[in-house]
C-alpha cells in the first residue's frame, strides 16, 4: 500500500510539473498577436499591424485573396528594420494589416508548401547558387483577387553590403515609402 501511495505521489508530481511546462510553454501563444509580433520584432511596438498565418493561409491569400504577404525571420537584422519601416508606411497609408509567415524552416526543410509559394512568386525570386528559384528575405508581395500585383525583395540580398542601420538612410526610407505608396494605389486601385 505504501509503495502505491508514493507511484500516485510521483504520478502527481509528474502530472503537475507537465501542467505548469504547458501553461507557461503557451503563455506566448495567448499572447495578441501584434504583442506577440512586437516580442519577436523588438524595433516594433504592440500598435503593429502584423498578423501570423499559417503557410496554409499565406497559398490561400496568394491564389484567391486580396493583401499583403511578409516572409521573413525574426533572426535577421535585415527583417526587423525592413518590417519597422514597412508597418510605419502601410499604417500611414491605411493598410489595415500585413499578414506575416516566418518561412525559414519551411525553405530549409524545402517542403512542398514551400515549393508551391516559389512557384506562385517564381517570376519575381532570385536564384540560389545552384539555379533555383527561393524566396530571400526580406520579402513583401502584394496581391489583388490572387494576382500578384508588387512584389519587393530588393534588401534581401544586400546583407554583406553593410548594415541595415547603415542601409536605412533617410534617402533610402523615402525611396522605400514612394515604393510602398504605388503598391498601395495598385491594391486599391485609387489615388492616397
Amino acid at each position: 500500500m505504501k509503495k502505491l501511495k508514493i507511484s500516485f505521489v510521483i504520478i502527481i508530481a509528474i502530472l503537475g510539473a507537465y501542467l505548469i511546462y504547458k501553461h507557461f510553454d503557451n503563455l506566448e501563444d495567448d499572447l495578441p498577436q501584434t504583442n506577440k509580433f512586437a516580442s519577436e520584432y523588438t524595433l516594433l511596438d504592440e500598435s503593429n499591424i502584423f498578423v501570423y498565418k499559417n503557410i496554409d493561409e499565406i497559398i490561400n491569400i496568394l491564389t484567391n485573396n486580396t493583401g499583403v504577404v511578409f516572409f521573413c525571420t525574426k533572426d535577421s537584422n535585415w527583417c526587423q528594420y525592413y518590417a519597422y519601416y514597412l508597418n510605419e508606411t502601410l499604417k500611414e497609408y491605411g493598410i489595415k494589416e500585413i499578414n506575416y509567415l516566418d518561412i525559414k524552416k519551411d525553405r530549409q526543410l524545402n517542403t512542398s508548401k514551400y515549393q508551391k509559394i516559389v512557384n506562385l512568386l517564381s517570376n519575381n525570386l532570385y536564384t540560389d547558387d545552384l539555379n533555383n528559384k527561393n524566396i530571400f528575405m526580406p520579402d513583401l508581395t502584394f496581391v489583388k483577387d490572387g494576382v500578384i500585383v508588387a512584389h519587393n525583395n530588393d534588401t534581401s540580398l544586400i546583407a554583406s553590403e553593410g548594415t541595415p542601420e547603415e542601409y536605412w538612410n533617410q534617402e533610402n526610407i523615402n525611396n522605400f515609402k514612394n515604393i510602398l505608396k504605388e503598391y498601395v494605389i495598385m491594391l486599391n486601385e485609387k489615388e492616397i
